[in-house]
């Protein structure tokens, strides 16, 4: 069984963050983080890119932050029973070691229903808490360990998808296509048939979705107003936030709320 301890879904701090535990943190730690930071250890400090995983067993010595505000991550404490060790130590994820990763929308996915479920009261939190745990652990070790990607061979490749973390990581930032291309150094077109042929989506629907999921999170775990939501989630209007909402969700941002609010 896999326990989960704490969990986080896209925490940010406002703050330079400095986190230090020579000793570890008594439990595994996995990380997914989703700006600029710093990793340190014995004695060296490494740069860590948006979209880096990094795993810490329950010994290791832990230091990593940033030096600028505004760093984000999520963030899962968790324990594993001895007899699911085996399974654990067969996926060879690397510990006390920055992995990063060319896609981590999934993970952020699962870490993000860990944390709704954590919040939850059902029955069997528990089962469901260490199944979603274990999806997740395979998805990460299937892209540490998978065969190189033929589009990651595209010489627009690394940028472009630089540019797909930062929508993925801030959605609530003002994105347009014009800027998005002009930050590549295409042209509008171009760069949105670029996107989708790599990607399979397009770059609107990526801030779209981004944005809603963002949405969705807050409207079950906090009290925020509706209209104070919106500019969060990066909508200059709440008309136009509730409008896209009800389109995507089929329900309004209140029904939403009301409606998880019960069960």
């Amino acid at each position: 069984m896999i326990t989960i301890i704490n969990c986080g879904y896209d925490s940010s701090h406002r703050t330079q963050l400095d986190i230090h535990r020579p000793e570890g943190s008594g439990n595994y730690t996995l990380l997914f983080i989703k700006s600029d930071a710093f990793f340190e250890k014995n004695g060296i400090y490494l740069d860590i890119v948006p979209n880096t995983v990094i795993l810490y067993g329950k010994d290791d010595y832990v230091h990593y932050g940033c030096r600028e505000p505004h760093f984000n991550d999520d963030w899962i404490h968790f324990d594993i029973t001895e007899e699911d060790l085996l399974f654990f130590n067969k996926l060879e994820i690397p510990r006390n070691t920055p992995c990063p990763l060319s896609y981590s929308g999934q993970l952020s996915e699962y870490t993000r229903l860990i944390v709704l479920e954590k919040h939850s009261e059902h029955l069997s939190q528990d089962k469901i808490l260490d199944s979603l745990m274990r999806a997740l652990l395979y998805s990460l070790a299937s892209q540490i360990h998978a065969a190189p990607d033929q589009k990651k061979s595209h010489k627009y490749y690394n940028s472009m998808n630089q540019l797909r973390v930062a929508v993925l990581n801030t959605p609530y930032k003002k994105w347009s296509v014009e800027d998005m291309a002009g930050q590549i150094a295409l042209s509008p077109s171009y760069f949105q048939h670029l996107y989708k042929e790599l990607f399979g989506t397009s770059c609107i629907q990526d801030v779209i979705q981004a944005r809603l999921k963002n949405a969705c999170f807050y409207l079950r775990t906090t009290d925020m107003p509706i209209h104070a939501l919106s500019g969060f989630c990066g909508y200059d209007n709440e008309l136009h936030f509730i409008r896209q909402f009800k389109r995507y969700l089929r329900m309004t941002p209140s029904k939403y709320r009301e409606h998880y609010q019960i069960r």
